[in-house]
């Protein structure tokens, strides 16, 4: 016999099961799966699904019906989930702030690097080009009246806004929109959306597309456009109608970014990458809420008093004597003379107050057994669990180094580290290319930045003219000193260049060489001497002002 399956929405706050209920239900133990239900029923779809070996289009529901449909089935759900816990979970608030500090941070760097060679124009072109590209850029990317639709916020923080919505939805949505506005000089401008607002619910067969989940395609499986619900910021009343927006303008332009981490062949929306994570972070939570309870009771009766009350038939034969205070044999009447006593004689915890009790009572201490000595290796499972789920680590996510030597630290930095990188390509990186390229486009063909002689218009060569390469904040390293001993060894070994280890630190090349050229010019000027590294086959003592050494 098939075990009934509970229907419903996921509910976030458990409703802890009796022993009782739980033996009633034929189940053994609770299961406590981001899929499974803690009176050990299945809460999800998943298991009501069949799986990969009943074939495509099995099963029930809308999703059933092709290749990335078992990503689709639960999407909705687990991003509700993630969005939920967000403000009622300390540890997915926690990993959600630090991965979208590490993919982001204050933002990433352009190092505009035109193809000299495929625009027929000398490397000292390109570099005056890509030069005045930068600094356009940055002044269009810093002012929020020039790039944001709402006129509200930067290009870093539309970025870091947007790899919070993957993480918590699995999807960063966005609009390349146009709209001149007062006081700004550019009409490109980009508008952030919720993913909620591409329309799950339309899945349809209509003309020359076919419609899953909101997302167009053509024939030939390319993205067309999206079904959207163009909601309003303000209008509090709308009820908006999807509407189709095209994926790209006529002339190539991209019109609307839809990124996502692709999981499956076949995938049409994204999955939250913390829906590993929510077990644990919830069990964590629920543990720590269920461990306060338990404390705040006990210490609320921590100090009673016991009586040596003897049995309701040993009452009839005592005399009043051995009842004191009592005036009679019975349990009422010792009960009324206990009220009067201590009416009387007040029991105080206060230090320097004795305290009188009453005949055959004694006054016991309770002490807090919560949390007791498994909860901390218990909460520090689960917070190793759910930061090894969504891409970080324990050391990250709790804070806690004190059990962690030099070389753990490390490793345990070096995988997050390369998750990290691989997040920001996929999702930070194509965030800022195209809002960068759309940029460039109107920046190249208004003027506004002046090509060089005899060189094609951007729009003959697009990507010849907005090839770059976007630099984030480095590695975080445990000993920076050794660090740099090691990148030194690696550079004079031939093991690595200048370039690629500048670039682990978020620094460019070129700005590094342009910056100290200055600050030695600058240095020289002011009659000061540039220091130099001593690590130097010729290096002398007293080239350096700064050194104790003296000449004998």
């Amino acid at each position: 016999m098939r075990t009934p399956k509970r229907k419903g929405k996921l509910s976030v706050e458990p409703a802890l099961p009796s022993i009782a209920a739980i033996a009633l239900s034929g189940v053994s133990s609770a299961k406590m799966g981001f899929m499974d239900g803690v009176d050990g029923k299945p809460s999800l779809t998943w298991a009501r699904y069949g799986g990969f070996s009943q074939g495509y289009g099995s099963g029930f529901g809308p999703y059933t019906v092709g290749p990335g449909s078992e990503v689709s089935r639960e999407r909705s759900t687990a991003s509700a989930a993630t969005t939920d816990l967000l403000t009622s979970n300390s540890t997915i608030a926690t990993l959600i702030e630090n991965l979208a500090t590490y993919a982001v941070g204050n933002g990433l760097t352009l190092s505009s690097r035109p193809d000299f060679t495929a625009l027929s124009f000398s490397a000292e072109v390109a570099r005056d080009l890509s030069n005045r590209i930068e600094r356009a850029w940055q002044a269009w990317s810093n002012n929020a009246n020039e790039c944001d639709a709402s006129g509200r916020h930067n290009v870093h923080q539309l970025a870091t806004a947007g790899f919070k919505s993957y993480l918590m939805t699995g999807e960063l949505l966005a609009i390349v929109d146009w709209r001149k506005r007062q006081g700004s000089t550019s009409g490109t401008k980009i508008k952030l959306l919720d993913s909620r607002q591409l329309d799950q619910s339309i899945s349809r067969t209509d003309g020359d597309h076919s419609i899953v989940q909101g997302v167009a395609f053509d024939k030939q499986g390319g993205i067309a456009g999206y079904w959207l619900r163009p909601f309003v910021l303000g209008n509090m009343n709308a009820a908006p109608q999807a509407i189709f927006v095209r994926a790209n303008t006529s002339w190539g332009r991209t019109r609307m970014m839809h990124l996502f981490d692709l999981i499956a062949p076949g995938q049409v929306r994204g999955l939250p990458p913390l829906t590993a994570a929510l077990s644990s972070a919830h069990a964590k939570g629920t543990l720590r809420e269920y461990t306060l309870a338990s404390a705040l009771v006990q210490t609320m009766t921590a100090t009673t008093i016991e009586s040596d009350l003897p049995s309701a038939q040993a009452f009839g034969s005592m005399s009043p004597v051995d009842t004191f205070p009592a005036a009679g044999a019975s349990p009422e009447s010792w009960l009324k003379a206990s009220g009067e006593y201590y009416s009387e004689a007040k029991v105080s915890l206060q230090p320097g107050v004795i305290g009188h009790l009453m005949k055959g009572d004694k006054l016991k201490m309770h002490r807090a057994e919560s949390p007791n000595s498994t909860y901390e290796s218990f909460d520090a499972s689960l917070a190793r669990e759910a930061a090894k789920a969504s891409g970080s680590s324990y050391e990250d996510l709790s804070g806690d180094y004190s059990k962690t030597s030099f070389s753990a630290s490390r490793l345990a930095l070096d995988s997050p580290w390369r998750i990290n990188l691989r997040r920001r390509s996929v999702i930070v990186e194509r965030f800022y290319r195209t809002s960068f390229q759309a940029f460039l486009e109107e920046a190249c063909e208004t003027g506004r930045i002046v090509l060089p002689r005899g060189a094609p218009a951007y729009w003959e060569a697009p990507d010849a003219y907005s090839r770059c390469v976007w630099r984030g904040d480095g590695k975080p390293v445990a000993d920076p000193l050794k660090a740099a001993q090691a990148d030194i060894l690696e550079i004079e070994n031939g093991l690595s260049t200048l370039e690629a280890k500048l670039g682990e630190r978020g620094l460019d090349l070129e700005e590094v060489l342009a910056q100290r050229k200055s600050e030695k010019d600058q240095l020289k000027l002011a009659g000061l001497d540039y220091p130099v590294p001593k690590n130097r086959s010729d290096w002398k003592p007293d080239e350096d002002p700064g050194d104790t050494v003296t000449k004998r």
